[in-house]
């Protein structure tokens, strides 16, 4: 009787294990092609450059569109679809960031640097002193006693307290510098950041007001819809300004807004520039997102020089060419010491 009881037990238990349902996962997945018409969509409606650059954007939505349709990798929608995409344009001011705020790098230019980033290189052209700012963006001094110099790493907005220190030194400093023979103005290192922080240097050098540029903005739908061009201008402001002659130091690091800087200087009588030629990339971009964190940004203007020829993959050429690889020899800056030859 107990193993017969025992029986219908485990019976029972063995029915009752055999009739549950076993859970079921259903996996998850994420259609990114909605995501790829945005994307597509925003810079066909917004983006600057399609007739300068000669991309047929339709196109390369037939390239990039099936695997957008059939992919359901983020990583593979991320480095197959977009990066590869918006490498196409072969514009520096296209960026690309993933939903977690990391950087997608995509179009790169390789770089002659003819500045050296060791700051004791330069220890025997200061030696009469030089002051750096709290941020080590920039620094104002004197050359051989009578030439001032201003050097500026960056003209980004989290550097703003080094350009105002800069200025302060500059103002502070008045009657000795109004006495010197010219300035040194090196942005060779500097790759963009605020036209607006740019022209606070610039403005103390202008001895007029001058056309530097023209911008036009798109305004869609179509690829050659603008605004009207835009004539930007530099004029003097500060307490004082130098107006006697300046030289400008450049190179193929200078881009963006330092390529505005420089349009700047170079619209002035009493400037000369020296060095190679610089990026070519102007674009003013503007942020767009998708709804899942994923960002980037779409370059919204031309830009042109005065003579009205487009900046972007032109660069400025120089006054002066020392190109890049005769820069620094042998411990010497080249196109420091000509900018100092010339103003001695």
């Amino acid at each position: 009787m107990k193993k017969s009881f025992l029986f219908l037990v485990i019976f029972s238990l063995c029915i009752f294990a055999c009739d549950k349902d076993e859970p079921t996962t259903t996996p998850v997945t994420t259609d990114y092609f909605p995501a790829f018409e945005q994307v597509w969509n925003d810079f066909d409606q917004h983006y600057s450059y399609f007739i300068h650059k000669g991309i047929n954007w339709d196109s390369l939505k037939t390239v990039y569109e099936p695997l957008a349709k059939t992919t359901h990798s983020y990583r593979i929608f991320m480095n197959d679809v977009l990066k590869e995409m918006l490498t196409e344009l072969k514009d520096l001011h296209v960026n690309l960031f993933d939903k977690n705020g990391e950087y997608v790098l995509l179009y790169s230019r390789d770089v002659d640097n003819n500045y050296n980033y060791d700051t004791h290189f330069y220890t025997s052209y200061f030696l009469d002193g030089v002051t750096i700012t709290t941020n080590h963006a920039g620094g104002i001094g004197v050359i051989d006693g009578s030439i001032g110099y201003i050097g500026i790493g960056s003209w980004s907005t989290s550097y703003q307290d080094d350009i105002s220190e800069i200025e302060s030194i500059f103002d502070a400093r008045r009657s000795e510098f109004e006495n010197y023979k010219g300035f040194i103005i090196d942005v060779r290192m500097n790759s963009g950041g605020s036209d607006v922080l740019a022209k606070i240097i610039a403005s103390r050098f202008a001895d007029k007001t001058a056309l530097y540029e023209y911008t036009k903005t798109r305004k869609g739908p179509d690829h050659d819809d603008f605004y009207n061009p835009v004539a930007r201008h530099i004029v003097p402001a500060g307490s004082w300004q130098f107006t006697k002659p300046v030289v400008v130091l450049i190179g193929e690091r200078c881009m963006s807004s330092n390529e505005s800087f420089i349009l700047m200087m170079s619209a002035l009588d009493h400037v000369t520039t020296i060095g190679d030629t610089t990026r070519g990339s102007s674009g003013n971009p503007l942020l767009y997102s998708l709804d899942d964190g994923t960002t980037y940004r779409i370059p919204s203007w031309v830009a042109y020089k005065p003579d009205m020829t487009v900046l972007e993959d032109t660069g400025i050429f120089p006054d002066i060419t020392i190109d890049a690889s005769e820069s620094i020899i042998d411990g010497r800056d080249m196109v420091l010491e000509k900018a100092i030859e010339m103003l001695n």
